[in-house]
């Protein structure tokens, strides 16, 4: 049977654990949180750019008659300026895991015990991993899954912020040529299928240590680093380029069809649509 709860929800409770485990994190994907999308563990400097942004919504209530997306350009300089350095990129999948109680199950010989499977998509898998060789160590693509099933298990780990010490975490690249991951509890090791492999992963927590031990960068190259590494990677995949682009210009068609060169805004819009296409969470860390 499927997880009682949505991927949605899982992941919103994982996202803010994540963020209290570093300085400062950054993730486009949330939206009406915070400030222009930005998730409440981007914290800005209000009393500095209420100035710089005269449409910026004043209250939750009030409307907000928006911003063009370009002017993120000006104001990019001045937030970086403002925030740590940023040092590290995690790439989530986030699962939504099948509990197999029965002997009959496709596994269960794995295993001889009741467990957990999702699958990969192969085409996707192929992008995320790609990333991961062409971040040259700044970023780490994971898929992310609970080692539960049950909604009134999710509340009561998102009340004792143990959501991710009972998940279990696998770097994709450890998943390459399995199209099937199943596991017996939260942690860092699994099984890849069709023909069973016992697959190891890095333990999250020393995977961001490792990661934010490295020298940072202000937020703006940070992110345009971050989207150069997108762009390398789907540069030899015709289908996906196609669709990052389809899914950046849904952002702001008209604002990025001629992007401005070493544009903030585009680079952001960048990592957005990547999000977008191909169902992966993105957090910038420092």
């Amino acid at each position: 049977m499927l997880a009682e709860f949505k991927e949605k929800t899982y992941e919103k409770y994982f996202g803010h654990e994540l963020s209290r485990q570093t300085n400062i994190t950054f993730s486009p994907d949330q939206c009406d949180e915070a400030f222009l999308g930005f998730d409440d563990a981007f914290l800005l400097p209000w009393i500095h750019l209420r100035g710089r942004l005269p449409h910026m919504r004043r209250s939750r209530w009030a409307r907000l008659g928006g911003i063009p997306f370009s002017e993120l350009d000006h104001i990019a300089d001045d937030i970086s300026r403002r925030l740590p350095p940023f040092k590290f990129n995690l790439f989530v999948q986030y699962k939504r895991p099948e509990y197999l109680s029965r002997s009959s199950a496709a596994e269960w010989t794995c295993w001889n015990d009741c467990y957990f499977r999702y699958d990969t998509t192969p085409h996707q898998h192929i992008l995320l991993a790609h990333l991961q060789q062409q971040s040259h160590g700044r970023a780490a693509t994971v898929y992310a899954a609970p080692a539960f099933w049950k909604a009134q298990e999710l509340f009561s780990y998102a009340e004792s912020q143990k959501i991710i010490a009972q998940s279990n975490i696998a770097n994709v690249g450890r998943l390459n040529g399995h199209n099937r991951f199943s596991y017996l509890a939260a942690g860092f090791r699994g099984k890849g299928h069709s023909e069973p492999i016992d697959i190891d992963s890095p333990i999250l927590s020393e995977t961001l240590e490792v990661g934010l031990s490295q020298d940072g960068r202000a937020f703006n190259s940070h992110i345009k680093l971050a989207a150069q590494q997108i762009e390398q990677t789907v540069a030899d995949d015709g289908v996906a380029i196609a669709l990052l682009s389809q899914a950046r210009l849904a952002i702001s068609a008209d604002e990025l069809r001629r992007p401005a060169a070493d544009s903030f805004s585009y680079a952001l819009a960048t990592v957005q649509a990547f999000s977008d296409a191909f169902d992966v969470s993105f957090y910038a860390m420092g």
